[in-house]
C-alpha cells in the first residue's frame, strides 16, 4: 500500500510541474490560468465599425468596371481596400475644395456607418476613391431620408462652390438638375503650385450617400499622364447606385 501511495504522489507532482497554474503557482495559490471563453477571433471585416454588427457590406461597393479608366488600369476590387471611418466623413470633393463640415452639420456626415476605398495610382496618374455613408433604414424613420438628402446637398453645394473656398478653382457641372446623379469636373490649385484635376460623382438613395472621386495631380500647366477615358456619366451613376441599393434597405434604385 505504501508503494502505491508513493507512486500516486509522485505522479501528481509531475502533473503539477507540467501545469503549474492548475496546482497553485507561486502566487499564494491563486489560479491565474486564462479562461478558454476569453479567446477571440480577430474581426477581418475592414468596413465593420467597432462595437457594431452593422457596417458597409462588401456587395455595396461599385464594380470597378464602372469606374473611369478601369479598361486601362484594371483596378483592384474596392471591397478589398475598404477602410471603416469614424466621426464625420470627409468626402474627397469637400477635402479638395477645402470646405470644412460645419459643426452643426457633423451629425449629417456621421451616420450609422461609413467607409472609403481608394484604388489606382496617384501623382500624375489617376486615382479613384469611393466613399459610402449609411444613415439607416428610411422605411423606419423619415428623418433618415431627410438626413441623407441634406448630406448629399451639402456635398454637392460644396463642390459647386469650390472656387469660393479654394481660390483659383474651376468647376464645370455636367449633370442636369433633374438627373438622379451629380457629375462635375474641377481643377483645384494646390499650395505647392500643382493642380488637381477632379472628376466628381455623387448619388444618394434610401439612407445612403455615395461619392466617387477620380483625380490626378500635375505640375501647373501640365496634363495627367493618361488621357481621360470614361463611360457616360449616367452609367457611372448607375454603377454606383445599383450595388448600394442591393445592399441596403429602403433604396428605390432609380
Amino acid at each position: 500500500m505504501r508503494t502505491n501511495r508513493l507512486a500516486t504522489a509522485t505522479a501528481a507532482a509531475l502533473v503539477c510541474l507540467g501545469t503549474l497554474s492548475a496546482c497553485g503557482p507561486e502566487n499564494g495559490g491563486q489560479d491565474v490560468s486564462p479562461p478558454a471563453a476569453q479567446a477571440t477571433t480577430p474581426d477581418t471585416n475592414p468596413t465593420k465599425p467597432s462595437g457594431s454588427d452593422k457596417g458597409i457590406p462588401s456587395k455595396a461597393w461599385m464594380d470597378t468596371k464602372s469606374i473611369p479608366l478601369d479598361e486601362s488600369y484594371h483596378y483592384t476590387p474596392l471591397a478589398a481596400n475598404a477602410k471603416q471611418l469614424s466621426g464625420a466623413v470627409a468626402f474627397k470633393g469637400m477635402e479638395l475644395c477645402r470646405a470644412a463640415v460645419a459643426k452643426d452639420d457633423e451629425p449629417l456626415f456621421t451616420g450609422a456607418a461609413a467607409a472609403k476605398s481608394e484604388v489606382g495610382f496617384g501623382g500624375d496618374r489617376w486615382a479613384a476613391q469611393q466613399t459610402l455613408l449609411f444613415h439607416g433604414d428610411p422605411t423606419h424613420s423619415s428623418g433618415v431620408k431627410q438626413s441623407t438628402n441634406l448630406a448629399q446637398g451639402r456635398l454637392t453645394e460644396a463642390v459647386k462652390n469650390c472656387a469660393k473656398t479654394a481660390p483659383g478653382a474651376t468647376v464645370k457641372v455636367d449633370s442636369a438638375p433633374e438627373a438622379p446623379y451629380f457629375a462635375a469636373v474641377l481643377t483645384v490649385p494646390q499650395s505647392d503650385g500643382s493642380t488637381v484635376t477632379l472628376h466628381e460623382y455623387v448619388v444618394s438613395d434610401g439612407g445612403v450617400v455615395s461619392e466617387l472621386s477620380v483625380w490626378a495631380t500635375t505640375k501647373a500647366g501640365a496634363q495627367p499622364k493618361d488621357a481621360w477615358k470614361a463611360p457616360e456619366d449616367k452609367y457611372v451613376g448607375t454603377g454606383m447606385s445599383a450595388p448600394m441599393c442591393e445592399a441596403f434597405p429602403g433604396c428605390d434604385g432609380h
